[in-house]
């Protein structure tokens, strides 16, 4: 079937694998981000985009000039999607595939017909009967986070080619490992050279989100004693038991799975090391506020101090770092107009935006705190690192329809 560029650009994005890796070292964490970001420079060069580069960390730059009569004392405004796709599903290997006509039904993927699309699970699929559906096969995520994004930006490039609409200058940027929160480690704000900016990575459509969690990450190694277990009375002190007891003492009622909208969580998410010697578990910490970042570390401090009185043959290590903040103070300190400009421009074109905050990271987060205020907006996917994401057509146009009327807006009266 015939399909818009934007979908058809879609498409070919979400072949190419760019998982990014955790355990790496290095920026990007994986070499393969920059086969995407090679192919976004030539694509941008191909547009006349004279000026489009990566540099030696992945990411990518080009700025799309303001046509003849726009005001000259606009700010610059920036517009980011990342290439890398989540470590939480697989990743390599995608086959999209697309549904034309969506009945509202049950809808069983190809590659692994036990994975289903499912309105009783996913009830947005309702608000898109009659749509064309975008899925993977099954078999791996589909990468709408943030190809979805990456395919907006660069037909956005394609479009304004022929539109004389007053608009600032806009530096696009496309950035590498926002999934393992390193999104904007390297990235050199002086060269991206933005008053303002957005992100173009939230799920659903018609949303803006302002704000993110406030967010920690702690590791708590147990060292044990260990003897050989049959004479291990009095002297054996078991690193795994005691870490075991430890993740038993976080509050269930304070976990990702018991809680939603402005409630903060606590998450043993890996236990990357394990035997009665030494164990480790890895965990996050996640609250909109700050005095609630500071109750939860305050918690977690004291579930490991009555380990440690419990257990005073061990050695219990915690260490807590933070990750990123929530954005809305550093927003409405900076430039306010993001967030007035970003609803006042829906109404151009007849949209209704809605406030959705980020109960996740974001690249946004890190550059708002750094001085860029930095709003998320909306792409149309939905059910992100899993192998249930999908997105529609339909959705991928009216995100580009709504970032254009953004651009002309703040042409209009930035």
């Amino acid at each position: 079937m015939l399909l818009p560029p934007v979908a058809e650009r879609f498409l070919r994005y979400v072949r190419i694998d760019t998982q990014s890796d955790p355990a790496s070292l290095t920026t990007p964490s994986t070499e393969k981000q920059k086969d995407l970001g090679r192919l976004l420079v030539d694509e941008l060069q191909a547009l006349g985009l004279s000026d489009a580069i990566m540099d030696d960390h992945g990411y990518v730059f080009a700025t799309i000039p303001p046509p003849d009569g726009s005001p000259a004392d606009l700010p610059v405004l920036a517009l980011l999607a990342h290439v890398d796709t989540s470590p939480d599903a697989p990743g390599a290997g995608v086959t999209p595939i697309v549904h034309p006509d969506y009945d509202g039904g049950v809808l069983a993927l190809p590659g692994d017909p036990t994975v289903t699309l499912d309105p009783a699970r996913q009830p947005a699929l309702l608000r898109h009967v009659g749509e064309t559906l975008i899925t993977s096969d099954g078999t791996t995520l589909l990468g709408s986070d943030d190809k979805a994004g990456v395919a907006l930006l660069i037909q956005l490039a394609d479009d304004l080619r022929t539109d004389d609409t007053p608009r600032p200058p806009i530096r696009l940027c496309f950035t590498v490992d926002e999934e393992i929160g390193r999104g904007v480690d390297k990235l050199d704000l002086e060269v991206l050279g933005a008053d303002v900016a957005y992100t173009l990575d939230g799920s659903g459509v018609d949303t803006i989100s302002l704000e993110t969690f406030n967010a920690a990450s702690a590791l708590i190694t147990v060292h044990g004693v260990m003897v050989h277990p049959g004479y291990a009375k009095g002297t054996m002190v078991n690193a795994v038991r005691i870490l075991a007891e430890i993740i038993a003492a976080l509050p269930a009622h304070e976990a990702p799975e018991t809680t939603d909208g402005q409630e903060g969580y606590l998450h043993p998410h890996a236990l990357p090391a394990g035997d009665p010697t030494q164990a480790t578990v890895e965990l996050i910490l996640r609250d909109f506020t700050t005095e609630g970042m500071a109750r939860r570390q305050a918690l977690l401090a004291a579930i490991v101090d009555t380990a440690r009185l419990r257990h005073p043959g061990a050695t219990i290590d915690l260490r807590i770092e933070a990750q990123y903040k929530n954005m809305r103070a550093y927003i409405e300190d900076t430039d306010p107009r993001v967030a007035t400009f970003a609803f006042a421009a829906a109404e151009t074109v007849g949209l209704t935006l809605n406030e959705e905050r980020v109960r996740g990271g974001t690249d946004g987060a890190r550059l708002s705190e750094l001085g860029l205020p930095t709003p998320n907006i909306f792409n149309g996917g939905y059910d992100y690192h899993s192998c249930f994401e999908w997105n529609t057509v339909q959705n991928l146009e009216r995100a580009l329809v709504y970032t254009k009327a953004l651009i002309h807006y703040w042409g209009a009266e930035g």
